[in-house]
């Protein structure tokens, strides 16, 4: 599973955060406005914003989120490996007291997914004066038919060397059914995203490894390199917490009182960052079975 890091900040309290000196792969968003260290070899996607425009009364048109991408793209003074279809998130809602995590109901849903198509067309219709960057082309759903249906609308103008993008499941930890239905739409997409001419997938904003490396395991078997991106490794580092790869969790390790005195946030998320691209590359070691059908744990 290739792991990109969520870069969210140049700074955690107060002291250098340069994950791209430890990392190749970084997924930048256009809200946060980090910097890159001029020396380091890194390739990064851009993220859409979409996360974060929940919240607004009117969003941007298509053409308005891919210039915030490219106008990013100009200030970092490198061209980026991909970048992501401006899509409709259903699992994000907010109200009176912010911005929170709950599935939007399925006519609702109806809408949110046309207008994910219609954005991940939008891009598809780009790719020749975007190029040669890589397309990744959002999908979502609030139910595995309508998850599904995305799937295979976007599939029907994305080319080989597309990522088609998983989105919808930062909500995976919030309840059994929600992983019982990434299961099902991993084990259905797949077989279909391969023999479309597809080869890569991206899984957005989730960090549930049991997921994740079922999600790596069945990949490989069908032909299909994944990868995945969350700011876990940045934002537990500021509260004390450290990649367990044991449990292949974060774990409570200092509390506030010892915030740099210590622990230095920046440099834990460091550390963070380095175990969990370890933890890929043993799991990559291991041999594939000869039969695998992701699923819940008991």
């Amino acid at each position: 599973m290739r792991y990109y890091v969520s870069k969210c900040h140049d700074r955690l309290n107060s002291h250098p955060y340069t994950p791209e000196k430890v990392t190749p792969f970084l997924c930048l968003n256009p809200y946060y406005r980090v910097t890159l260290d001029p020396g380091a070899d890194v390739s990064f996607m851009i993220d859409s914003g979409a996360f974060q425009d929940v919240g607004n009364e009117s969003r941007l048109s298509f053409e308005d989120a891919l210039r915030r991408q490219l106008d990013f793209e100009k200030m970092l003074g490198r061209e980026a490996e991909a970048l992501v279809s401006y899509d409709r998130l259903v699992d994000e809602q907010v109200d009176e007291r912010g911005q929170f995590k709950q599935r939007v109901d399925y006519s609702i849903g109806e809408d949110y997914v046309a207008e994910t198509i219609e954005a991940a067309r939008f891009l598809s219709g780009k790719r020749s004066e975007l190029s040669p960057r890589n397309l990744i082309l959002s999908c979502q759903g609030t139910t595995v038919r309508q998850y599904m249906e995305c799937i295979e609308s976007v599939l029907d103008f994305a080319r080989p060397g597309d990522i088609i993008g998983f989105g919808g499941f930062c909500i995976l930890s919030k309840g059994k059914e929600y992983e019982r239905q990434y299961y099902e739409i991993v084990q259905r997409s797949f077989p279909m995203i391969h023999d479309a001419g597809i080869d890569r997938i991206h899984v957005f904003g989730m960090g549930v490894f049991r997921a994740l490396v079922q999600t790596d395991i069945y990949g490989r078997m069908n032909g299909i390199e994944c990868s995945y991106d969350t700011s876990s490794p940045e934002m537990n580092a500021v509260f004390g917490k450290s990649f367990n790869p044991l449990n292949a969790q974060m774990s409570k390790v200092f509390s506030k009182i010892h915030k740099n005195q210590g622990y230095v946030p920046a440099e834990l998320a460091l550390m963070n960052v380095e175990l969990i691209r370890d933890y890929w590359e043993r799991i990559r070691e291991m041999p594939l079975p000869d039969e695998f059908s992701p699923g819940l744990i008991d």
